[in-house]
């Protein structure tokens, strides 16, 4: 069965009464709050016996140092602090040990803004008793990582979309990791990125036929990266879906962080029948899917929507060919064209039943159409056809529900 808890986060008291104190900024600095601790006044070769240069391999951009505070001072580094990470992003080289040693130090082993601290003198992952151990100890043996910061992340995630086109996919990827949430006879089930598990469960569904092979592998760069230091998978996941979808012009979509990475394939659903829509389903496939994730018909419509970007691959799902014409591009255009045009039913080689628009090539589902076959479902097509910004907003509303199903203990901040 599906991890229940999965989406859980733990947090003391002043845990949330620090998290308070910070807001809802998506990086929050501490600048009112800097790192100021006992250093020796400088710092060179001859006291950093165990310093070395990036690894190779996987860990490239990490990288190792040794300060030695032994006669006072200011360690000279600002960090930004927030209990539910596990490392310790630099927010700015202030002067003190830091700034000595990044002058006695070729560029490779310079501590720089947005570089993250992962380990301290063998402590990580607790960053709590990371600064303990910062304030306590005179040697300190830090491990860091490049560019490690939430800032750093979009970016890579922003660079991925506009070079690879793979945007698409990756709405795919969060749809399909959140939506097997389910209150209906099959149980729970939450997005905790179980797919990486190809063994069984959902990794080998059919309906996510392309996500553990194509959607991972354009991830595994940043994933390698920033998980599970910076963030989990499942939370990538859901903020690569929310990048792509403002890249292809869409609406601007908060990402809220805390689920938690399954560790097996046994964290999955057991199956994804009435859990993940069919593209052949009707009108009560679609209710029956939607309704028991706390969605309406209104919800049924709008993420339908998400249709506006994107292709079916024969070889993944036996239908084939985009659903709009210019399918790179979010906007309302499914349902314009759902409206305008003409669709003849054809029988794909795999055995489907599509439609298709002869002049453009576009094509519906039979589950597209069925927006049509439905008074309730209808009203809302027509609505959204007219009106992007309505479009928009009901996606957006409808979306962060989807993909917040079975989680507790959201945060507004990496």
């Amino acid at each position: 069965m599906g991890n229940t808890a999965c989406c859980a986060s733990t947090k003391d008291e002043a845990a949330a009464s620090q998290a308070a104190m910070r807001g809802d900024e998506a990086v929050p600095a501490l600048g009112d709050a800097p790192l100021a601790f006992s250093a020796a006044p400088g710092c060179g070769p001859s006291a950093d016996p165990g310093a070395t240069g990036p690894a190779e391999g996987p860990a490239a951009n990490t990288y190792r140092i040794v300060l030695d505070k032994g006669s006072g001072g200011k360690l000279g580094l600002d960090v930004d602090y927030m209990p539910e990470r596990t490392v310790l992003p630099i927010m700015a080289v202030t002067g003190g040990l830091a700034e000595a040693w990044n002058k006695a130090h070729s560029e490779e082993l310079q501590l720089r803004k947005g570089d993250s601290i992962l380990e301290v003198n063998g402590k990580r992952g607790d960053v709590a008793e990371m600064l303990e151990r910062c304030k306590n100890e005179q040697v300190l043996e830090l491990t860091l990582r490049r560019a490690l910061t939430y800032g750093h992340l979009v970016k890579e995630l922003e660079e991925l979309v506009k070079s690879k086109g793979c945007g698409p996919i990756l709405v795919r990827l969060s749809w399909h990791d959140a939506g097997v949430f389910s209150t209906g006879e099959e149980g729970s089930g939450c997005p905790n990125a179980v797919m990486r598990f190809t063994d069984k469960g959902e990794g080998a569904f059919p309906a996510n036929a392309g996500l553990p092979t194509v959607a991972l592998a354009l991830l595994a760069p940043i994933s390698q990266k920033f998980c599970p230091e910076l963030i989990s998978n499942a939370d990538l996941w859901a903020l690569a879906a929310n990048v792509a979808i403002r890249v292809m012009g869409g609406p601007d979509i908060p990402t809220h962080f805390g689920r938690v990475d399954a560790t097996s394939s046994s964290e999955s659903v057991e199956a994804q029948a009435g859990r993940l829509p069919e593209g052949d389903g009707g009108v009560a496939h679609l209710r029956g899917v939607f309704h028991p994730k706390g969605l309406n018909d209104k919800a049924i419509v709008a993420l339908s929507g998400a249709h506006t970007v994107g292709r079916c691959h024969l070889e993944r799902s036996g239908f084939d060919g985009p659903w709009t014409e210019e399918p790179l591009r979010f906007d309302n255009s499914y349902f314009k064209e759902m409206l305008a045009k003409t669709y003849a039913p054809e029988t794909t080689s795999k055995g489907r039943l599509q439609h298709r628009h002869a002049g453009s090539g576009t094509i519906m589902l039979p589950a597209d159409l069925a927006l049509l076959q439905d008074p309730a479902f209808k009203k809302h097509v027509d609505l959204y056809a007219a009106d992007q910004s309505l479009f928009f907003a009901d996606f957006a509303d409808s979306w962060v529900r989807l993909q917040e199903n079975g989680c507790t203990n959201l945060r507004n901040i990496l």
